[in-house]
């Protein structure tokens, strides 16, 4: 095979290696961890200097921030610091001092504001139990992760409750967004459990109002795990249980490796250029090829005289 031959395949093979390198990446970037979605927290953690109550804030629903909150003002966890070491709610050690526990009371709600972040993988296994455990059923609750704004209009939805009920499924799915609260990436509802447990990793910091200059400031996310005890506008959600609830709540972090944002654009725009470049480069070549053919070596022809 010429030269010319040998140079088209290794610039036909380029995309291809590119392709090959980045698929490579993709493996290497799962969690360094077990991959299990069990929550492996012990009752006691290792906090060192660190207290937990400057990384997550316990409040009731009645707490939330309003109508500000939907803006990202006056809602919890404000100066909370990123959340970068497992937890468990049942410390033993004594390591948050004067910690009761948490609990659902009835026809309420219950939540723990923390920042998630990029670069970590966060397991959350909950466990909804009877205040004193002589109730004849089991306890059932409401699990949902929300962004800030979310949890903003979730609170506005939970103090005008008694203005009459508002079903969900009434407003059309394209406009749900804009009518009322959503769980974190459409997703994160876990409803009429006893037992729930899922994970979440962050692939980007901020949010929509940080950009606009309205959350003063902060560089960070807050998320709002929300324990629900009432009856919400959602349709599969567990109404009240009669009486208070108690609630275990284990958080597993585990580092994880991402890639750059970058690397997406690159891959999803690597394939489609190769459809456009390589043709035109192999027509290129090929064309060239014919008009500098070699030219052939002169000959004489004999002279033939009359006579």
């Amino acid at each position: 095979m010429g030269g010319a031959g040998r140079h088209e395949i290794r610039v036909a093979g380029l995309p291809l290696t590119l392709v090959a390198v980045m698929f490579v990446c993709t493996l290497s970037s799962v969690p360094v961890t077990s991959a299990t979605s069990s929550c492996d927290v012990p009752p006691s953690s290792d906090w060192s200097q660190s207290m937990p109550e400057d990384y997550i804030e316990v409040s009731t629903v009645d707490d939330g921030g309003g109508f500000e909150g939907i803006f990202g003002y006056g809602s919890p966890g404000n100066s909370l610091k990123p959340l970068e070491r497992g937890l468990s709610t049942e410390w033993s050690d004594g390591t948050w001092s004067g910690f009761q526990g948490v609990a659902v009371m009835n026809d309420s709600a219950t939540t723990l504001s923390m920042v998630l972040i990029p670069g970590y993988r966060y397991t959350f296994c909950i466990d909804f139990s009877h205040s004193g455990g002589s109730a004849a059923s089991e306890a059932r609750g409401d699990i949902y992760l929300m962004t800030d704004q979310n949890y903003g209009m979730y609170t506005v939805e939970y103090g005008s409750r008694g203005f009459g009920d508002f079903e969900i499924d009434m407003v059309p799915v394209e406009w749900r967004d804009m009518s009322t609260w959503l769980p974190f990436r459409d997703s994160h509802a876990y409803e009429s459990v006893s037992y729930g447990e899922f994970s979440v990793a962050i692939d980007s910091t901020g949010s929509a109002w940080s950009s606009l200059g309205l959350q003063d400031g902060a560089p960070n996310q807050v998320y709002h795990l929300v324990l629900d005890g009432w009856d919400n506008s959602r349709v599969g959600d567990s109404g009240a249980t009669g009486g208070a609830m108690n609630v275990e709540i284990l958080i597993d972090v585990e580092e994880r490796q991402t890639l750059p944002n970058y690397t997406a654009y690159m891959l999803i725009g690597a394939l489609p250029l190769s459809c456009i470049i390589i043709p035109l480069i192999l027509h290129s070549r090929y064309h060239s090829a014919a008009l500098t053919s070699e030219e052939e070596e002169m000959r004489e022809v004999p002279f033939l005289r009359d006579g």
